[in-house]
């Protein structure tokens, strides 16, 4: 009988190896491939879909397509890596239509590959139409046809027109130009004087001057 109980403490003091249960054993799983999705998450959104900034150096940098045709810049893009984005007209007095004049980003500027340069185009020299500033003065008319582009000068007419107001415009109104351009303002300067033989004399009682009558003889005989 005491053999068998000290043969039981013996057993008792043994160590005693733990093993995890089944829950226990798919919870640790569970973290694992929770950790895993995190990983990869995270990996996709930094790399792919907000890369962060290349270092300096390390981008494409913009040429300077100023004064080349827009299909040559197109092409030096594409030869670059780059693409055309968007292109707009600018009237400019210089280049012909067709030519780059602007872009964004400037040359020299670096963009990673595949990234978009605008490009402003020339649509050719300026042109605006004549206005019709008839009836302004001429301080008015001038302005506005300055604002648009034209050259302007001014010229002086009698007419019945009050003074200073522009009576005609040279060239006419609504026609087409290329600007600068010369544009010509005709002002009032007022009706025409009557002739000297029609005045009558003044209040001071001096003889009027009389129209000669046909068949009249102011002189006795």
């Amino acid at each position: 009988m005491s053999w068998r109980l000290g043969d039981s403490i013996r057993r008792r003091r043994e160590p005693i190896g733990w093993r995890p249960s089944g829950a226990a054993r798919w919870l640790g799983i569970a973290l694992a491939a929770a950790l895993l999705a995190f990983g990869t998450g995270y990996a996709i959104a930094t790399v792919v879909l907000f890369p962060a900034p290349p270092e300096n150096g390390a981008g494409i940098p913009v040429p300077g397509l100023a004064g080349r045709r827009l299909e040559e810049a197109e092409r030096q893009l594409r030869e670059r890596g780059l693409e055309l984005g968007e292109v707009f007209e600018l009237p400019h007095p210089d280049q012909p239509a067709g030519v780059v004049v602007a872009q964004s980003p400037l040359a020299g500027q670096q963009l990673r590959p595949g990234a978009q340069v605008s490009l402003g185009v020339s649509s050719g020299p300026p042109r605006a139409r004549v206005p019709d500033v008839t009836g302004l003065t001429a301080e008015r008319a001038a302005a506005l046809a300055r604002m648009i582009g034209f050259e302007v000068s001014q010229r002086e007419e009698e007419s019945e027109a009050p003074v200073g107001t522009v009576i005609r415009v040279e060239p006419a109104p609504g026609t087409e130009h290329v600007v600068p351009a010369p544009l010509v303002l005709v002002v009032s300067s007022g009706p025409p004087l009557p002739p000297p033989d029609t005045v009558v004399g003044d209040t001071l009682g001096r003889d009027a001057v009389v129209p000669p009558v046909p068949g009249f003889d102011p002189q006795p005989r």
